[in-house]
């Protein structure tokens, strides 16, 4: 589990024409794959790795009664004392998956749920004690992960470059989403 992964160079054959012969002749040519579709399915990859890496360290930890997804929510609830509908908005969780899950949690005591004051029909939650236990735990072994990628202050730079490019694009594409009409360039696609 910890091994260190290197970085793969992406490899793209071209082939020439050589002129006095017409031999075929390949040379290896280094090219980028940096794009918005390629970095999309990274990121996917690497968050089931981490739910993966996550449900270990849970597992270590001695938290068995609750999964890796369950753990990432009760880091959306935070310390905040919020509306199922504000969890759902801030996680992007839909109803029914929120629903169930926060109705684990309460029975696991990792979250408490409780009527609105002001309309009885909605629910405030927040963690429990025993919930902000585990964060605080969570986060401590999730240290060991962190000092594996960042071991000097370049790595911690290129980190922290990363996670502002990320924002900027989850930003980005969310306000696209919001003023932009559904875009169709009458290719059937």
């Amino acid at each position: 589990m910890n091994q260190h992964v290197s970085p793969v160079e992406p490899v793209v054959e071209e082939t020439h024409t050589h002129s006095s012969y017409g031999d075929r002749e390949k040379s290896t040519v280094q090219t980028s794959q940096a794009n918005h579709f390629e970095l999309v399915r990274v990121i996917e990859r690497m968050y089931r790795r981490y739910l993966d890496r996550l449900r270990v360290d849970l597992i270590r930890i001695g938290a068995d009664d609750i999964s890796p997804a369950h753990a990432m929510l009760l880091f959306t609830i935070g310390d905040d004392d919020l509306s199922v509908r504000d969890l759902m908005d801030r996680g992007h969780y839909l109803g029914s998956n929120a629903s169930y899950s926060l109705k684990q949690l309460v029975q696991s005591d990792y979250v408490d749920r409780t009527a609105s004051a002001r309309d009885r029909r909605s629910a405030r939650i927040r963690l429990t004690d025993k919930g902000k236990t585990l964060c605080r735990a969570i986060k401590a072994a999730d240290e060991v992960n962190q000092n594996q990628i960042v071991q000097s202050d370049k790595d911690l730079r290129a980190l922290e470059e990363t996670f502002a490019l990320l924002r900027r694009m989850e930003v980005i594409w969310a306000t696209d989403l919001q003023q932009s009409p559904l875009r169709l360039d009458g290719s059937g696609y």
